[in-house]
């Protein structure tokens, strides 16, 4: 889990990432070298920590019979090579470029399914259905097969459905006063950048709670805490990552949040049991509050107007 959050803050493809730094009205390649501050730091003591844990265990500990059978089967239903990932590649460094990400991750899209029909032997029509269908493997291999037969537009529904109910839940509090009231009773207490992180994590943690989902987190932190960045003059860079931290990587922490359900179900682990364990992210809370309380690693703007929009 800790590896998986560490790539997805660093990845221009992943749907918070992109919502963060839209929402906080940030390039979307600056949110994410604004979140290597601290997710860089966050993997080193992380990946330190598991590795002096993980002197206990001996290779007799360890079963790899179903990795190299996942990797058997998938060398047998695909053609893997390294031009596979031109694709993506691509993508990234068309991103990199600070290209518009619609258009990009599109073009990506079409990237993908020529490449399933010249490299892959896929009919053109059905690797074009894939893009709204997903993809359909039956290659034998129950645990590929539910890994991959997924994807397209319809998987998605769910995701945009929360995204659009969260934005429709926070014009309803921003329409009869309540972000008004919770703005005001921030700033009351936000004297310096130290508090002002806190406050943002806390709002993301909390908004996990009781919204039940990132995504309501990543939509409600930034309306709720865009003014006091402003008004103590500090980049919205430093609002996307902090709402990132404070609403991406605590989700997993709440057992009814979207995070924490699909995880405890996928291991088959409760989350109070995962919790413990979640070093990255817990490492990553308090390189934000340290960054804060010290001013490292944070950057100042004269403007109290918001930065140019994420497009």
């Amino acid at each position: 889990m800790s590896g998986a959050y560490f790539g997805d803050k660093l990845s221009p493809l992943s749907d918070s990432t992109v919502l963060t730094a839209s929402m906080s009205r940030v390039n979307i390649v600056e949110h994410i070298k604004s979140l290597l501050y601290v997710s860089v730091p966050a993997l080193v003591i992380s990946g330190t920590a598991f590795t002096l844990v993980g002197l206990n265990y001996t290779s007799e500990s360890i079963d790899l019979s179903r990795v190299e059978s996942i990797m058997g089967a998938i060398s047998d239903t695909f053609s893997v090579s390294w031009v596979m990932l031109l694709p993506a590649a691509i993508v990234i460094g068309l991103l990199a470029m600070k290209k518009p990400p619609v258009p990009t991750i599109a073009f990506g899209s079409l990237l993908g399914i020529i490449w399933a029909f010249f490299f892959q032997g896929t009919d053109f029509i059905t690797a074009l259905g894939t893009a709204y269908g997903g993809f359909n493997l039956d290659s034998g291999n129950a645990f590929m097969d539910d890994l991959l037969n997924r994807g397209g537009i319809t998987s998605m529904t769910g995701s945009v459905m929360v995204i659009i109910l969260g934005l429709g839940f926070g014009g309803l509090l921003n329409h009869i006063g309540v972000l008004q009231v919770l703005v005001d009773s921030f700033t009351r207490f936000i004297n310096n950048v130290g508090q002002l992180s806190v406050a943002t994590l806390l709002t993301g943690f909390f908004s996990n709670v009781f919204g039940c989902a990132m995504y309501v987190s990543l939509i409600l932190t930034p309306k709720i805490m865009e003014k006091n960045y402003d008004r103590l003059k500090v980049d919205r860079r430093i609002l996307s990552r902090n709402t990132e931290v404070g609403g991406t990587l605590t989700s997993g922490m709440v057992p009814w949040s979207d995070n924490g359900i699909f995880m405890a179900s996928m291991f088959g682990v409760p989350v109070l049991q995962y919790l413990p364990f979640l070093w990255l992210n817990f490492a990553a809370i308090g390189l934000v509050i340290l960054y804060g309380y010290t001013n490292t690693f944070i950057w100042r703007t004269e403007a109290t107007t918001p930065q140019p929009n994420a497009e």
